[in-house]
């Protein structure tokens, strides 16, 4: 795979694009390419095939928002469906204060304002490829992975565990520690919630963002199961 193809791969998943959630001042994420790299190392600005490795298992410069990576792995468990997230359920209506529009306490009538949720976008991705990822981020909760210790029993968490290298290893000091990341969605097959976890400066996503994610599926499982649909779960969560 050329630099081209990654860059293909990232058009797809929208991930140097803002996902259009209704918060304002949202951060695009920062993706690999010649440009970039020109920039950042201005003495050796020629881009090489190994750069083109580095950037392919997120070993570059790559600065990606948790919630642009939230909604590109969702996307998987959703068989290729890609929502744009959103925040606000309804405004409410409210009337006018006062009739001056010049005096402060003056506010004019707000009427009431819903959201429609936007069509996904269809990425196609074959259906073998689909079963082959979503299988796999099963197995690293369920199987022999990386965060097999925040197994819930009857509520298959599908997610992923990264530790981000912050800067070249050696140096010293708690700022320099890796970032911890663990992506995630449950049931894995047939899903219904989807968490992601940045712990910053924290070490390992398997010892921190995925204990982390444990604890909201928690409290999300007991709200939607009654006590017949829950299995035993009272086991100390064993943190690896």
């Amino acid at each position: 795979m050329k630099l081209e193809g990654i860059q293909t791969m990232i058009d797809m998943f929208d991930l140097d694009k803002r996902t259009g959630i209704d918060l304002p001042h949202e951060v695009v994420s920062t993706t690999p390419s010649r440009e970039l790299k020109a920039r950042l190392y201005p003495k050796d600005p020629e881009w090489k095939d190994i750069d083109t490795v580095y950037s392919s298992f997120g070993q570059g410069e790559d600065v990606l928002t948790p919630m642009a990576l939230l909604r590109a792995h969702s996307s998987i468990g959703m068989k290729g469906k890609m929502y744009v997230p959103h925040l606000l359920q309804e405004v409410h209506a409210i009337a006018a204060v006062g009739n001056d529009p010049t005096r402060s306490d003056y506010r004019p009538e707000r009427p009431a304002h819903t959201f429609e949720r936007a069509a996904p976008k269809n990425l196609g991705i074959p259906v073998d490829q689909s079963d082959l990822v979503v299988h796999a981020m099963w197995s690293v909760v369920n199987g022999a992975g990386t965060a097999t210790g925040i197994k819930l029993v009857g509520f298959d968490i599908a997610g992923k565990t990264g530790t981000a290298q912050v800067v070249s290893l050696g140096k010293e000091g708690s700022e320099h520690k890796d970032h911890s990341w663990f992506v995630s969605y449950a049931p894995a097959f047939k899903p219904e919630i989807s968490c992601v976890a940045l712990i910053e400066n924290a070490g390992l996503g398997s010892r921190f963002g995925a204990p982390a994610v444990r604890a909201i599926y928690d409290v999300y499982y007991a709200k939607t199961r009654t006590v017949k649909d829950k299995p035993d779960n009272n086991i100390a969560l064993k943190v690896r």
